[in-house]
C-alpha cells in the first residue's frame, strides 16, 4: 500500500515543503530511505522502529520503501521521524489515510515513542497556512508556538500513541495559550547619559528612521552607555514584525525559542566573531548576529577591532536587508533588517582629540586607522557622530538629561507619520524605504536643495550619500512634524556624514 504525508524540511528560515511516500510490499524485510536524505534522516531508521514498538504498534516483516520528495532537495533534519512513522502505521492499516493527509506533521521520536520539539514550527506553521491545510500536527513541546499562527488547527502530541489517537478520531488536549517571553528586567535609561547633547540627538534621529549609526569617540566617553539605551527608545514590536523575529529564532533553535518575543533583540557580538558567525554560514548554513538582530539592533562595540572581511561583507545587507547564502544548489535565505549601531575610538591610542591626554599616534598611524574603514562601507552609514570626551565636574551631574520616555514618544509619532507615508510598501521607515532621489527630493524646500547641492560638490558626496543626507532630512523634518524639509533639517543632516578621523586636514571653505 502506498501512503503519502506531508511534511517539511528548513532551509534557512524558511520551511520547504516534503511529501513522505512509504510502500509496504512483499519481499526479505529491509528499511530502505531514499531522496537525498541527510545524516540525520538516515539514522532515523532504528529510531522509528524502536520508537513504533515501544508504543505498542507492530513494525512491518516486509520490504519498507520510502521516498522523500523533491528527490533534489536535501533533508537534514530529524523533524522527518514522526511523519515517516505515521507513514509506515497508515500503510499498515492503523490509520485512516484520509485523517493524515489533512495536515502537515513534524517531529523527532525518541526510542520509547515519546516526540521530542523541533526547530522551525513557526515556518511550518506558515507554510501550512500557504499549502492551505487543515492545520499542524507537532510535538506537544512546541504548541504553544505553532497557535501563534493564524488560521491553523494544531494537534499537539506528547507520543507516538497520542498522535494515533488523536488522528483515529480520539480526543484532543485542550490547546495551550501562547507563551510570551517576560521583559528581563528594566531597560537602562537615557537620562543616565551625562551630556552629549549631539550623540542624544543622532541617537533619537536614528531610531526615529532606522538609520546607521556609527559613534567615534575617546574610551569612556559614553558611546557603550548610549547604544545600550537604544532598544528602550524603539517602538514595540507590530504582530508581523514579532512573528517574523520569532521565526528566526525558532529555526536555529535558540533562546528565547519557542516562546514569542516580546522585546527588540539587541546583539553585541565580540569583535573576534567571524564573517561567517556574524553573516552566517555554515554546510547547512545557519544564520549569523545580523539575521538575530532581525527587527531589532546589532550593536559592534570596537567597531575597528572587527576583522576587515566581517566589516566589509556588511554592505549589502544593511541596504537589502536579507542575506541569501548558496550551498550546493540550494539558497537560503536569511532576514537581517537591523539597526547597526558601531562604536569605534578615534585613533589606535583612543585619545586623539582629547584636551587633557596626550595622543601618542603619528600621523601615518592615524592615516593607517582611517583606512581600515573603506570608503564603501563608511557610505553605507547614514549617521556618524564624535563623541567627545567629559570634564570630571560634567561627570559628576546625574539626573538632568530627557528621559526615554519623552524621547520614544517622540520616535513613536516620527514612526507613525512614516507609517501612513509609505503605507503600501513592505519597509516604511525613512531610512529603509526603497525610494529613488526625485522622490525623496520632492520634499526639500528651495532653499534646502541648494544647500544640499553645495554640500554634495564641496565633500565630493556620491549618489548613495546625497539620497541618505534627504534621508536623514526627511527624518528630522518628521520628528519636528514638518511635511517639508527646510533648511536647517538639511543643514544639520549633512553633519552627521562623516566622523572627523574620515574627514581631510584641509580647511573647509563655508557652503
Amino acid at each position: 500500500m502506498l501512503v503519502r504525508v506531508r511534511a517539511s524540511t528548513l532551509m534557512g528560515i524558511d520551511a520547504v515543503p516534503v511529501e513522505v511516500e512509504t510502500d509496504i510490499s512483499q519481499g526479505l524485510p529491509s528499511y530502505t530511505i531514499v531522496g537525498l536524505p541527510g545524516t540525520p534522516v538516515r539514522e532515523s531508521g532504528d529510531r522509528i522502529r524502536a520508537a513504533i514498538r515501544n508504543s505498542g504498534f507492530p513494525f512491518p516483516g516486509r520490504k519498507v520503501t520510502i521516498n522523500l520528495a523533491p528527490a533534489d532537495l536535501r533533508k537534514e533534519s530529524a523533524l522527518l521521524d514522526l511523519p515517516i512513522a505515521l507513514s509506515i502505521l497508515c500503510a499498515e492499516g492503523l490509520l485512516p489515510a484520509e485523517a493524515i493527509g489533512k495536515y502537515l506533521v513534524a517531529g523527532e521520536l525518541s526510542l520509547d515513542g515519546s516526540i521530542k520539539s523541533v526547530r522551525g514550527v513557526l515556518s511550518q506553521g506558515l507554510l501550512a497556512q500557504r499549502l492551505s491545510l487543515d492545520g499542524l500536527l507537532v510535538p506537544s513541546s512546541n504548541a504553544s508556538e505553532a497557535i501563534l499562527v493564524p488560521g491553523i488547527d494544531v494537534i499537539a502530541a506528547g507520543t507516538l500513541r497520542d498522535a494515533v489517537s488523536v488522528l483515529g478520531g480520539g480526543s484532543r488536549p485542550p490547546s495551550p495559550a501562547p507563551e510570551t517571553v517576560p521583559p528581563e528586567g528594566e531597560l537602562p535609561d537615557l537620562r543616565d547619559v551625562v551630556g552629549q547633547p549631539t550623540a542624544r540627538r543622532a541617537l533619537e534621529i536614528a531610531a526615529a528612521g532606522g538609520h546607521a549609526l556609527l559613534l567615534a569617540g575617546t574610551p569612556g566617553c559614553g558611546k557603550t552607555m548610549l547604544a545600550e539605551r537604544i532598544p528602550g527608545i524603539l517602538p514595540d514590536f507590530s504582530d508581523g514584525e514579532a512573528l517574523e523575529t520569532a521565526q528566526v529564532y525558532s529555526a536555529a533553535g535558540e533562546p528565547p525559542w519557542p516562546r514569542l518575543i516580546a522585546r527588540r533583540p539587541f546583539r553585541a557580538p565580540h569583535h573576534t566573531v567571524t564573517p561567517a558567525g556574524l553573516i552566517g554560514g555554515g554546510n547547512p548554513p545557519r544564520p549569523g548576529e545580523i539575521t538575530f538582530a532581525h527587527g531589532g539592533v546589532l550593536f559592534l562595540d570596537e567597531f575597528s577591532e572587527f576583522r576587515r572581511d566581517a566589516r566589509e561583507a556588511l554592505r549589502q545587507p544593511i541596504e537589502s536587508g536579507e542575506i541569501r547564502i548558496a550551498r550546493a544548489g540550494n539558497v537560503y535565505r536569511f532576514p537581517c533588517r537591523f539597526l547597526l549601531v558601531a562604536a569605534t575610538n578615534p585613533c589606535p591610542c583612543g585619545n586623539a582629540g582629547h584636551s587633557r591626554r596626550i595622543c601618542r599616534c603619528s600621523p601615518h598611524q592615524i592615516s593607517q586607522f582611517a583606512g581600515k574603514f573603506s570608503g564603501p562601507l563608511l557610505d553605507r552609514i547614514d549617521l556618524a557622530v564624535s563623541v567627545p570626551p567629559l570634564a570630571g565636574t560634567d561627570w559628576c551631574r546625574s539626573g538632568e538629561g530627557e528621559p526615554t520616555s519623552a524621547v520614544r514618544e517622540r520616535v513613536m509619532r516620527c514612526r507613525k507619520i512614516q507609517e501612513r507615508r509609505y503605507a503600501r510598501r513592505p519597509r516604511r521607515t525613512n531610512g529603509e524605504v526603497r525610494a529613488s532621489f526625485p522622490e525623496l527630493a520632492s520634499h526639500l524646500s528651495p532653499e534646502a536643495r541648494s544647500l544640499l547641492t553645495r554640500a554634495a560638490d564641496r565633500f565630493g558626496l556620491s549618489g548613495r550619500a546625497i539620497c541618505k543626507v534627504a534621508r536623514i532630512g526627511r527624518t528630522i523634518a518628521d520628528i519636528a512634524a514638518e511635511k517639508t524639509v527646510a533648511l536647517p533639517h538639511i543643514a544639520e543632516a549633512i553633519q552627521f556624514r562623516l566622523p572627523d578621523f574620515a574627514r581631510t586636514n584641509e580647511p573647509e571653505p563655508a557652503l
